[in-house]
């Protein structure tokens, strides 16, 4: 099975790192799962931040929770965050990584779609959705989003492969 790229899984918290720097500060690192998971659980307790920086705190948390395998939690911090943020595509294409992980792809595709809407340069939301695509059975969406992908950057590697491989069908 293809493996689904993934983008900039962290947004920073902004401004208010500062006030804030010790939960922030280990909400927005990636290296360390569960001090993330803890920085961004008392960044979210403590409710101060403004709803941008709180639906990063949420997205960011999603994301540990889908790496962690663990998809009712991270669906519910993605609803968080786009409840507060709706116009954040991380948080469409984050989401749709997870529903791609467990094979939800129509959903994938939906969200991948919304990224794309808010952000119409977004080459990986673009590429994954193309995964989603595949996996669906639509190579020729597939194909269509490929070449848009590459289109956007062509550093996309992943994508001509996938397009070579398809065209050659």
């Amino acid at each position: 099975m293809a493996r689904i790229v993934v983008a900039v899984l962290t947004a920073s918290l902004g401004a208010v790192a500062v006030a804030h720097a010790g939960p922030a500060d280990d909400c927005n690192q990636t290296r360390d799962l569960n001090r993330q998971l803890r920085g961004c659980t008392a960044y979210i307790k403590q409710g101060e931040g403004g709803q941008k920086n709180l639906a990063t705190a949420y997205l960011n948390r999603a994301n540990v929770y889908a790496q962690r395998g663990k998809y009712p939690l991270a669906f519910a911090d993605f609803a968080f965050a786009i409840g507060l943020d709706p116009a954040n595509a991380l948080a469409f294409y984050n989401r749709g990584n997870a529903y791609f992980d467990i094979r939800q792809y129509d959903l994938a595709i939906a969200d991948f779609t919304h990224a794309i809407e808010l952000e119409p340069r977004f080459s990986l939301a673009y590429f994954n959705r193309g995964l989603s695509y595949e996996a669906r059975g639509d190579n020729t969406a597939a194909v269509d989003d490929y070449r848009r992908a590459l289109a956007l950057d062509p550093t996309v590697e992943a994508a001509q492969k996938r397009l070579d491989r398809l065209e050659a069908h």
